[in-house]
This record gives C-alpha cells, sequence and structure tokens, in this order.
C-alpha cells in the first residue's frame, strides 16, 4: 500500500493517472472524514472534562481532516476543469478548421470572379472590334 502511495504521490499529476487512482482519492477522502469525526468527538469529550490540551489536539485533528477533504475536491474540480479545457480546445481546433475552408472558398471565388471579369474585359473587346 505504501508503494502504491508514493508512486501516486511521486508522479506528475495526471488525468489518466488520477482515473486509474480513483480508488486513492476515495480512500483519502474517507480518512479525511473520519479524521473530521475524530476531531469534533475529541472536541466535545473535552468540553466535558474542561480540557483545554484535549480541545487544542480535537481542533488540529479536525483541521487535518478538512483539509485532506478539501485537498481531494480541489483534485476533482481540477480534473473536471482540465476535461473542460480539452473539449474546449477541440472545438476551438474545429472552428480553426472551418475558418480555413471558408477562407479557401473566398480565395477561389475571388479568382473566379477576377476570371470573369477578365473574360467580359476581352468579350467586351471583341464585341467593339467587330462593331468598327
Amino acid at each position: 500500500m505504501k508503494r502504491i502511495l508514493s508512486k501516486v504521490v511521486n508522479t506528475k499529476p495526471d488525468i489518466s493517472t488520477i482515473k486509474e487512482h480513483k480508488w486513492v482519492l476515495n480512500t483519502v477522502m474517507i480518512i479525511g472524514g473520519i479524521l473530521i469525526g475524530a476531531g469534533v468527538a475529541d472536541c466535545l469529550m473535552s468540553l466535558n472534562q474542561l480540557n483545554v490540551d484535549q480541545l487544542a489536539r480535537g481542533l488540529t485533528i479536525f483541521s487535518a481532516g478538512v483539509t485532506i477533504c478539501v485537498l481531494v475536491d480541489n483534485t476533482k474540480a481540477q480534473k473536471a476543469t482540465n476535461k473542460t479545457h480539452q473539449e474546449t480546445q477541440i472545438q476551438l481546433k474545429n472552428v480553426e478548421k472551418q475558418l480555413e475552408a471558408i477562407l479557401h472558398s473566398q480565395q477561389l471565388t475571388e479568382q473566379q470572379i477576377q476570371e470573369i471579369k477578365e473574360r467580359a474585359l476581352k468579350d467586351n473587346e471583341k464585341t467593339s472590334a467587330l462593331k468598327l
């Protein structure tokens, strides 16, 4: 278990890594929840005994659990943000391809218009030469 967690911690964050080790995130979230519960329980017990040291320990345990849960939640949010970013990049590439196709079509149309103008000028020159 220690080796698996060290691999997860030491590897660079990647979407595929997070997907493969989803159970690790869920396990860490459960541990954070247990720490939150233990911290609250310790604080409640300290109130009955009026023990400030135990209260401080309970608050420390509680804050560690909250920190763990926030980190896991941020990891999941970052994963969703990366997925949205990738989808947006794909959409932008599609739009870029469409714009390039429109530009190419516009260039072809301009060439055809130029050719039509040249032919019209030649036809006008021929008809005016024939009239003379």
